[in-house]
Order: structure tokens, then sequence, then C-alpha cells
């Protein structure tokens, strides 16, 4: 259980739009009260949400007959590393030009283009910003706390790594405060890139807005490269476990 719960909140934690969200709310005027918004929204809900998967099911009989089957778990598994393959080839490039160039119209995302050299974006130049409602708009722009609480919601959510986490904490059959702990060092470790700031802000603001701007840039300039190795760590160990069941 350990050993799944740990890395899927290491690859979770390192998501590149998760630096680039912190990274942009430390350029902003006032940016602790954006972090706790973000990290409480965040945090809160994906604990609030694992928990409640985790009591509902407790009493689910996880034995042998209702395991994942390991031919899905190598499936998945030779999934990631073929997304890793084809991003770090760069062939994941060369078919979103050449699908780009068949439909102009249609903006798909560059992997290699995430931000610009001199550092986060400013919110009017996200994308749609321009076709959003004139309140919409006025509310991002003055940094509220709670839009960054909503940011925060939006991140919250489970993500593939979140499910994997849960069902191996369900499987492992723990006792009800072991599985809480897992779902709370599962958030502590995926939030990281928020708690730290928060922390380091209060301490060194200055410092702290050039760390994370280091970081996100070699993020951003490197992201095929942090993709690549990110779905092959996980690719890599869902073929494993997926082996040593057959």
């Amino acid at each position: 259980m350990w050993g799944t719960v740990l890395l899927m909140a290491v690859v979770a934690g390192a998501d590149p739009v998760r630096i680039g969200a912190v990274a942009f709310m430390l350029t902003r005027t006032k940016p602790m009260g954006l972090l706790l918004g973000y990290f409480i929204g965040g945090f809160g809900l994906s604990l609030i949400i694992g928990g409640v998967v985790v009591f509902v099911l407790k009493d689910v009989k996880f034995g042998a007959s209702s395991a994942v089957p390991p031919v899905v778990e190598i499936a998945v598994g030779v999934l990631a590393l073929l997304v890793a393959l084809l991003v770090g080839t760069g062939v994941s490039a060369t078919l979103r030009n050449k699908l780009q160039t068949r439909h102009p119209d249609v903006t798909l995302p560059d992997l290699d283009k995430l931000a610009s050299p001199d550092g986060p974006p400013g919110i009017e130049s996200m994308p749609g910003f321009d076709k959003l409602p004139g309140r919409v708009k006025t509310a991002l722009s003055k940094e509220s706390p709670w839009v960054a609480w909503v940011a925060g919601l939006a991140v919250g959510m489970p993500t593939a790594y979140y499910v994997a986490a849960i069902a191996a904490i369900l499987k492992s059959g723990s006792s009800a405060a072991v599985q809480v702990a897992a779902l709370v060092v599962f958030n502590v470790i995926a939030f990281a890139q928020a708690e730290v700031p928060i922390v380091s802000f209060l301490v060194a603001p200055d410092a702290t807005r050039r760390r994370i701007e280091l970081l996100y840039r070699w993020v951003s300039s490197n992201q095929r490269v942090v993709v690549t190795i990110l779905a092959g760590i996980v690719g890599i160990y869902l073929v494993i476990i997926g082996l040593s069941k057959l």
C-alpha cells in the first residue's frame, strides 16, 4: 500500500500545472492570500473526497476475486510507457503539429511552450480569458483568494494517481486509522508545491519567489522530459506489479 501511495503522491505533486499555478500566484501583489486559498480548497476537498470514499467502502470485502486483474494493470502500465515514448521521442509534438495544420481553428495544448521565457504569464494572457464574462474577468484580475480557492477545488478533484492510491489503501485492509493516515500522507506530498512556498514565504518572500520562478522555468523548458519521466515511472511500476501477480 505505502509504496503505491507514496509513488502516486510524488507524481501528482510534480504535475507541471500545479507548479505553474503556485509560480503564478507568487507573482501577484498579495500571494499569501492566494496560496492559502488555493491550498485550503485543494487539500481540503481532496482529503474529504478520499475520506468519504474510504469510509463508504471500508466494509466492502476486497478479496482475490475483486482485485484488479494483473492484465489490466499491465495494460495500463504499457499505455503509460507508450505515452512516455511518444512524448520523449517528440512524436506527440509532430502529431500535434499535423493536427494543428489540418485544423487551424482548433487550439491544441503544446507541451513544449507551456510558459514564456519571462516567467508565468499574466492572467489576461491565459487561454480563453478574453471570452469570459465581464464579472469573471474582474474577479480574476482582482486576485481574489476566493478565485484561488476555486482553483484549488479544481486541482483537488481526484486524478488517476489519487484513484490508484485510494484503491491501494482499500485493498490493503488496514485499520481505519492507518487508511486515514495514508490519505493524509498522500495529500501532504501531493500539495507540497504549495505548502513549502507558504512556509518559506513567511521567512524569505523574495528568495521564495526567485526559487519557485527558477523551478517553474526549468519545468516549463523541460516539460517533455518531466512528462516522460513521470509516465515512465508509473508505467514501469504498474507493469512490475501486474507481472508479480501472474
